[in-house]
């Protein structure tokens, strides 16, 4: 398994105008897409205010316009995506971050666009997710479900990618 590190930017800033993309795969549901956030919660003790017990985030990229998205998908395996703007999402109450994303030492594809919508505090009460029992997994899952399906509508509608439906149609 490959050694994931969040660092924290401080100097990556986000303005209110700036458009947020979400990418969706095939397996856009809440409980899959859930499963990994948790999964990852701990990595986020980097970040000032989430040393306690980590986030839950909706991992998402900057993007200058809907080409400059479909530019993002076009070398990756997600065939939809969701695009909001930075302060639509602050407006609804949600903390973005801008931290690098390293595997093995190596920075992510297109981590100068990396940003974090953080959808809550990794919940008190529960140790980390990867210590947990099946049935514990699943209770705090349910928990959060809600809030983590309403940060992901925030993106909706979903798109799909024309760089996809060009692949369909030949």
């Amino acid at each position: 398994m490959a050694a994931r590190r969040v660092i924290y930017r401080p100097d990556r800033d986000v303005s209110d105008d700036d458009q947020i993309l979400v990418r969706f795969g095939r397996d856009a549901d809440v409980a899959q897409a859930l499963r990994v956030a948790l999964g990852a919660s701990p990595l986020y003790r980097a970040i000032p205010g989430y040393e306690r017990a980590g986030a839950v985030c909706v991992s998402a990229f900057l993007v200058d316009d809907e080409a400059n998205a479909v530019a993002i998908l076009a070398d990756t395996v997600w065939e939809h995506y969701g695009l909001t703007s930075a302060g639509a999402l602050r407006a609804a109450g949600y903390d973005l971050i801008g931290p690098d994303i390293e595997d093995d030492g190596e920075l992510i594809p297109h981590s100068d666009r990396h940003v974090d919508v953080v959808v809550c505090p990794y919940p008190d009460g529960f140790p980390p997710y990867d210590q947990l029992d099946r049935a514990d997994r699943r209770a705090l899952r349910q928990e959060l479900a809600d809030v983590y399906g309403d940060a992901l509508r925030r993106f909706d509608p979903r798109f799909r990618s024309s760089v996809e439906d060009d692949v369909e149609s030949e």
